[in-house]
């Protein structure tokens, strides 16, 4: 399947009408061999894996009457896995377009309870997490950033209800508190808040 097809697919994911046609179908199912990622893939190949997160990623709008359709979907298939590999070994901006997927997944009620709903699914997002920043404290990027902060703000209303809190809190990346980010990023007092109580 060639890129301007995917861009094609990119389109019909951004209507609410073709886009709930395309998850009945269970089209997203195909993208998912592109994402698998050894960290050592060359470029033709990062580019099939970007577009195919494009597709996911316009997929992702869960605030519309098909929203709980996609979201039903996506935690039944491999996308939080695959997001999560490409998370931590894809390249640059398939690594942001990743972390925007899951943050949007865990920005969802039922889509955070299915990610936090066993141990082994909430640490291997957190742990994810903590690479993702430490890549982020070599090569800052100020909008990867919030998305991860997202996604670390999402996971704890969750946890302030099933776990105690400081299965999160041990798992945060010092980077978060240090000078690291000071650069490009003055953390709400309400986000620091979060990680001190």
């Amino acid at each position: 399947m060639k890129c301007n097809t995917r861009g094609k697919f990119c389109v019909m994911a951004m209507n609410p009408e073709t886009r709930r046609e395309l998850v009945k179908a269970e089209i997203p199912n195909y993208f998912y061999p592109f994402l698998k990622t050894n960290g050592n893939d060359d470029k033709p190949l990062e580019y099939l894996r970007l577009t195919s997160l494009g597709v996911l990623g316009s997929l992702a709008k869960f605030d519309d009457p098909y929203g709980p359709e996609v979201l039903h979907f996506f935690m039944e298939s491999k996308v939080v896995p695959l997001c999560l590999e490409c998370m931590d070994l894809g390249d640059e901006l398939s690594r942001k377009v990743a972390t925007l997927i899951v943050m949007k997944i865990l920005m969802q009620e039922a889509g955070m309870t299915y990610c936090c709903a066993s141990a082994e699914r909430f640490y291997s997002i957190v742990q994810v997490l903590y690479r993702v920043v430490e890549k982020l404290s070599q090569k800052p990027c100020l909008l990867h950033l919030k998305y991860v902060i997202q996604c670390y703000l999402s996971i704890s209303e969750v946890l302030r209800f099933v776990w105690p809190c400081d299965a999160l809190r041990s798992q945060v990346p010092p980077q978060l508190f240090d000078n690291t980010f000071n650069n490009i990023l003055r953390v709400s007092s309400s986000a620091l808040l979060l990680f001190t109580y």
